[in-house]
């Protein structure tokens, strides 16, 4: 996939925003991956690693919009990225929530089922 492209939308509906979280985000439109997300006030947030994880040995066919869901139920999810090159997916992908707490209990988790 090329290139991120950024924009951003505005409503003045919140379900509005919330409805589109819910069914587009980490879809694949004309080949670009949308992510969508809530405005974050403070920018050093994306640039912290406060809240990384770094999961490996996935299946190849792990994408982004599975990990999203499967990730979320433990925070606020930053940014969500399966690594892939020309052949598809490499088996590992970077998250980075909101805060550490939810990277714990995403990595208590996890270990519980290894």
């Amino acid at each position: 996939m090329s290139a991120s492209i950024a924009c951003f939308e505005t409503s003045t509906l919140y379900a509005d925003t919330e409805r589109a979280l819910d069914t587009m985000n980490i879809d694949i439109i004309n080949g670009k991956l949308l992510r969508i997300m809530w405005f974050q006030h403070n920018p050093s947030l994306h640039k912290s690693e406060v809240g990384d994880a770094f999961i490996k040995n996935l299946a190849r066919s792990i994408d982004s919009k599975f990990l999203y869901k499967t990730f979320s139920v433990f925070g606020n999810i930053l940014s969500c990225k399966v690594v892939i090159n020309e052949n598809g997916s490499r088996g590992f992908e970077f998250v980075h929530f909101e805060n550490s707490e939810a990277t714990r209990r995403a990595v208590a988790k996890l270990m519980e089922l290894c």
